[in-house]
């Protein structure tokens, strides 16, 4: 039944303005560093362009650019987990006879809602695939 209302128009377009605003409002504090010539690259990446594509959805709401947000947040979610990853691991292989245990309850904890976090976000994303709307003669 929840999927039914993700099927509409004006449904899609508040949760792409809430997910604009969020992703604004999480990227708000490095806005001094955005606009630094030596990190933009890293930042048109992870930031301006996820801002452009949730803008252009919410602006047009068509499936072309549904595909790209679909692709793009998933190649991002598959990257930030290998990232994770790898550096945890790296880490722990790198830490030679450190007594603190470092798979902690609270590593494992921010695991887990990292992974329930990006795993929500794919899953809104994919749900609210927009409909092709027929056009009446």
């Amino acid at each position: 039944m929840l999927t039914k209302h993700l099927k509409t128009d004006k449904v899609q377009r508040l949760i792409y303005g809430i997910g604009l605003i969020l992703w604004i409002f999480i990227w708000v504090n490095d806005l001094s560093f955005i606009f630094n010539a030596s990190v933009f690259g890293i930042y048109l990446w992870q930031v301006i362009i996820p801002a452009l594509l949730l803008i252009g959805q919410l602006i047009f709401n068509n499936k072309t650019l549904w595909t790209i947000l679909i692709v793009y947040v998933s190649l991002y979610s598959l990257w930030f987990i290998w990232n994770i990853v790898v550096t945890d691991i790296l880490i722990d292989i790198q830490r030679d006879y450190l007594p603190r245990a470092f798979w902690t309850f609270e590593k494992i904890l921010n695991w887990i809602i990292m992974l329930t976090v990006l795993g929500f976000t794919n899953w809104i994303i994919w749900k609210i695939k927009p409909i092709a709307k027929i056009k009446t003669k």
